[in-house]
């Protein structure tokens, strides 16, 4: 297991909210519509056979959760978050 990297601002920001917002577990199939398309289901499932998905992740039965705490941080981690200032920096 390595050593989480130091998050910016917004990343605390972004992390914050998904986990305050969020089941404390999040079925793998469930994860797009719980996230607003942030992150596919098909996404994950690569990630995961990679072996480079979410860091916690439980099988029950034939159902893969994550921790919502694990999930936003592989998200802020894969993907990163900056807090945009307007839409028209876009």
């Amino acid at each position: 297991m390595r050593t989480p990297r130091k998050l910016t601002p917004e990343e605390e920001e972004f992390m914050n909210t998904l986990i305050s917002n969020l089941p404390p577990v999040i079925a793998r199939k469930e994860v797009s519509r719980f996230l607003g398309g942030v992150v596919a289901t098909q996404t994950l499932s690569n990630a995961d056979s990679a072996g480079m998905g979410p860091e916690i992740a439980y099988r029950v039965g034939r159902v893969v959760t994550y921790r919502t705490e694990s999930l936003a941080r592989w998200i802020v981690d894969r993907f990163g978050v900056v807090r945009i200032a307007n839409l028209k920096t876009l």
